[in-house]
């Protein structure tokens, strides 16, 4: 069984609203300032996001593909849509709009990148790292196992070559080109990943040294935690990408440099923001290539369980750099969520990391019970806490409320159907405070089904916050960020990612994944324990 692993973040942010509205209002600049296309010709954010009025998001982009700008470009046909609007139209994007909550999207479900820029990726790694071996046709296992054995040896070699390559035919050429600020985002990491696979290289060849104590799996294990680097070289590769582009684009010395250095390395066959991705690449064929080897090891065979166990450990190592890269994108977005909130800093001391990540957000009715007076609001749904916004214009918002989810239950009123003045939102439920010193809050949706993808969110934050397995264990276990890799005091097992990674015990900080809480005594209460007998 073949296990792959991307990196790919587009799918863990699903439909955040905020993200959605503002790649929609950048879309209709781009119409506005670029192509010009006329005003009057122009959606609002809320037609699409809500299927409002999707006729007239047709309109926009038919407009869009008759322009001169894009009518320039070759094989592009541009397509009218003319109204009048037939009966059997408005019944679609009547239904679109009814649907929107029942329907998740189909290109929802692709968890790939980009089949262009992931074929680009691999055709770098390939001609760079791969390896064409020569294998005599054999049934053997043992002939076949030390084939693949030397594959990794061989892309190994070649890959420390490409590090290598970006030292002496980049880095240290274009050192004097680029500003020390800029060189350190354009090359973090680069050096630390040479010198780690130089020794990781090192001790691959002695394995096949004859009559060798060393094991390849113990080498993949002693090896795992120097690899956790790869969490902040993915996290920042796309930034550093980006930033060499915008450095030739603006400055024509480090272009031409850029540009030299790459006839050096390859003949000006890759970019060097091509070869960049090839370290992205590698660490993610570790547990393809003993995958293979496993498959060509019986299972009688002494290294067979430990090669399991490596396998098991470049996974974990895997999934940990993907959660950081993941993480990395989500404390972006949450920070440009803040900047969006003109008055928070006033009113909240912490950043919204301090509160968890963001799990849903969108426009929602509330009432507080204490005006009993419904209004319209912008809700942020994190781990530990709701944020309410009112809208002030485009993605600027006021702060209003900040609910603590731990002082709060959740009542969903499926028999309460009642709003006076909009029969839309008519699907409620109500938090309600535990103390009763703090006003209780009813929450209106438009639908039941997006009713209840709200409600799915904060009782999952409230279960975040105060698991069911709580009351099997004596810890007093809470949510933590870890500033460091930190592996599970039960699993042992990587807590994976930048944020609310895991629980910590705040008696005998302890650490571990949510689903193990009850699988080990506190030794902080066991210590009193012994103390209060020994009395």
């Amino acid at each position: 069984m073949s296990l792959t692993i991307t990196f790919n973040t587009q799918n863990h942010f699903q439909l955040f609203q905020f993200l959605c509205l503002r790649n929609i209002r950048i879309f209709i600049q781009i119409c506005r300032n670029y192509f010009d296309i006329a005003e009057n010709d122009l959606f609002e954010p809320s037609m699409l996001f809500d299927f409002g009025d999707f006729f007239k998001v047709l309109h926009t982009l038919s407009k869009l593909s008759l322009c001169p700008k894009v009518q320039k470009q070759k094989n592009i046909k541009g397509f009218s849509i003319n109204p009048p609007r037939t009966l059997s139209q408005e019944d679609i994007y009547k239904s679109l709009n009814t649907n929107i909550g029942f329907v998740e999207p189909k290109w929802m479900q692709f968890t790939i990148k980009s089949p262009q820029i992931r074929d680009t990726d691999e055709t770098v790694y390939e001609d760079l790292c791969y390896v064409k071996i020569p294998m005599q046709l054999s049934t053997v296992t043992t002939e076949k196992k030390e084939y693949v054995i030397n594959e990794l040896i061989e892309t190994e070699k070649n890959y420390v070559e490409v590090l290598a390559t970006l030292k002496r035919c980049f880095m240290m050429p274009l050192e004097r080109y680029i500003r020390p600020e800029d060189f350190k985002i354009v090359f973090s990491g680069i050096s630390e990943l040479y010198e780690i696979h130089l020794g990781f290289h090192s001790q691959l060849r002695k394995v096949i040294i004859p009559e060798s104590p060393i094991k390849l799996s113990e080498v993949f294990i002693a090896w795992k935690e120097k690899f956790l680097i790869y969490g902040d070289y993915c996290a920042n590769l796309i930034v550093a990408q980006q930033k060499i582009q915008d450095l030739c684009s603006r400055n024509e010395a480090i272009n031409q440099a850029v540009i030299k250095c790459q006839e050096v390395a390859n003949n000006n066959k890759f970019k060097l923001r091509d070869i960049m991705s090839v370290p992205m690449q590698r660490i993610l064929k570790y547990h393809l290539l003993l995958e293979k080897l496993i498959d060509e090891t019986q299972k009688s065979h002494e290294e067979y369980r430990d090669l399991e166990k490596a396998l098991e450990a470049m996974v974990d190592v895997a999934q940990y750099i993907n959660e950081v890269k993941r993480d990395s994108d989500t404390l972006q977005i949450m920070r440009d969520i803040q900047a969006s909130i003109s008055d928070m800093g006033m009113k909240v001391n912490h950043d919204l990391k301090e509160y968890g990540k963001l799990l849903k957000d969108g426009d929602l009715k509330v009432k507080s019970h204490l005006d009993h007076k419904v209004k319209v609001r912008y809700i942020f749904i994190f781990d530990q806490v709701i944020l309410m916004c009112k809208t002030v214009r485009g993605d600027m918002y006021s702060f209003k409320e900040l609910l603590y989810l731990k002082d709060y239950t959740l009542e969903d009123n499926t028999s309460k159907r009642m709003t006076p003045r909009d029969a839309r939102w008519t699907f409620q439920w109500t938090l309600v405070n535990k103390s009763g010193n703090s006003p209780n809050y009813t929450i209106y949706a438009r639908t039941e089904a997006l009713k209840q993808k709200w409600v799915k969110a904060i009782e999952d934050a409230l279960d975040n916050i105060e698991p069911a397995s709580f009351k099997n264990t004596d810890h007093k276990f809470q949510m933590h960020s870890f500033e460091k890799p930190t592996t599970c005091a039960y699993c042992a097992k990587f807590l994976k990612g930048r944020i609310f990674q895991g629980y910590r015990c705040d008696e005998c900080y302890l650490a571990c994944h949510k689903h193990t809480f009850a699988l080990k005594k506190c030794n902080f209460c066991i210590h009193l324990c012994l103390q209060y007998h020994a009395i």
